[in-house]
């Protein structure tokens, strides 16, 4: 099994659109249930790419797309958050093919999305997690986030309990 180190992470390419999306749609169904409508927003890469204070980055080893995430330094229409008051950077999204789990893809994308935090002089990282993304939930608590119950949010699909992580001081 290649290391972490051995991914390139970078922005997604438009040809990457599809696998992101097919990848993403397959990652959530193997740990959760979903409405239709959230199974087409998941599957639509190309409206994350653009907006604004928004990234979509992708995980590619030997060529091929692992992993993906959307990222955000600042405001932007991907969170519902307030920003700077409940933090001032995220990502959400976070995806891993499942034929790639356990091969650290998930940890490089939040590695990478918490190193560019650093590097911008973030303050405080928010994001949300489904109730049953447990295996994320470890993945985030392991690198220092903790929960924020009064911002959980209510979706069609179910809860997100709110994570954050103080960056900086």
């Amino acid at each position: 099994v290649p290391s972490p180190e051995a991914m390139l992470i970078r922005p997604v390419e438009p040809a990457e659109y599809d696998r992101v999306g097919a990848l993403t749609v397959a990652a959530y169904e193997v740990v959760g249930a979903m409405s239709p409508e959230y199974r087409e927003v998941l599957r639509d890469t190309a409206s994350r790419v653009g907006i604004d204070g928004g990234e979509v980055l992708v995980a590619i080893e030997d060529g091929v797309v692992l992993g993906s995430v959307a990222r955000s330094i600042g405001p932007s229409e991907l969170f519902e958050y307030d920003f700077p008051s409940q933090g001032d950077c995220g990502f959400r999204m976070l995806a891993v093919a499942p034929e790639a789990w356990g091969r650290g893809v998930g940890s490089a994308l939040v590695d990478h999305c918490l190193a560019a935090f650093d590097a911008a002089g973030c303050t405080r990282a928010t994001i949300t997690s489904m109730t049953w993304m447990t295996r994320a939930h470890a993945m985030y608590e392991r690198r220092g986030f903790v929960r924020w119950p009064e911002l959980d949010v209510t979706y069609p699909s179910g809860v997100g309990w709110c994570f954050t992580k103080p960056l900086r001081g």
